[in-house]
């Protein structure tokens, strides 16, 4: 492993990583390359205050959120009241959808499990244009681009994020400094369960978002040992064949695995 400090790409990372230790892991490229993918890989360990990166450059480069985003969005929506609450239901208008599980009524807690898109879009329209851009700021989430429309912005317009922002926006949720209240924190965490065991848990959001240029996988969350956040990671890959969210799910559980995360 390839120890350095890597570049001033932000005022924000930068600070963090002045007093981090950060350190490439080449070695990560082949669990990528066992599902014919090519992407970065980002892990934060906060007890080390420790970055193990697989391609830095990639890592710092903007890319659609996709569905990543709904973690934001069902923060702003719990804050602005475009979320009622947990047991809200969205109703489904009966028209077909390209995801069968879509084809239904969903809660806060179902919607980000199957990563339902039009609810989502829904709660954005709720939030509306203003009232977005706002907590987009309080959150200095990415760009901060609204450009393409309230409920497009995030899929197929001029937001982007990098892996790096994505872990710090995911510490600032999980270490409680967003600005939002206790409530949505609570919802939101809870809604990101992917997995429990024994003193542990691992919460996380996919994304895909189309197409050869702005196209983009992710998978994103973190690892909490006795209540406690203990590592923090994002993946993303360019369009490839084959590259679904098994592909990228795997592939980030070994890198866990490997580090000794999972």
């Amino acid at each position: 492993m390839k120890r350095f400090v890597p570049p001033l790409f932000s005022l924000f990372v930068a600070a963090a990583a002045h007093a981090a230790e950060w350190v490439e892991v080449p070695a990560w490229k082949r669990h990528f390359a066992a599902r014919r993918l090519e992407g970065t890989f980002v892990l934060f360990e906060p007890y080390e205050n420790r970055w193990r990166v697989l391609d830095l450059e990639r890592a710092k480069r903007g890319y659609l959120p996709a569905s990543t985003f709904k973690i934001a969005n069902a923060l702003i929506g719990i804050e602005t009241g475009a979320i009622a609450g947990e047991d809200e239901v969205f109703r489904w208008d009966g028209t077909a959808k390209p995801v069968d599980a879509w084809e239904a009524d969903h809660t806060l807690a179902s919607g980000m499990r199957e990563s339902v898109v039009w609810m989502f879009q829904e709660v954005a329209r709720r939030i509306g244009r203003a009232r977005m851009r706002e907590w987009l700021d309080r959150f200095d989430y990415g760009n901060r681009d609204l450009a393409g429309g309230i409920d497009q912005f995030w899929l197929r317009g001029g937001l982007r994020i990098s892996a790096v922002q994505q872990v710090e926006f995911l510490r600032s949720l999980a270490e409680g400094r967003l600005p939002v209240g206790p409530r949505a924190r609570r919802l939101v965490r809870e809604a990101l369960v992917v997995e429990r065991g024994e003193g542990w848990v691992l919460r996380g959001k996919t994304g895909t978002a189309q197409g050869d240029a702005d196209g983009v996988g992710w998978w994103v969350g973190w690892v909490e040992r006795d209540g406690h956040p203990t590592a923090y990671f994002a993946l993303n890959h360019a369009p490839a064949a084959g590259g679904t969210r098994q592909d990228r799910v795997a592939v980030a559980r070994a890198i866990l695995r490997e580090a000794g995360v999972l």
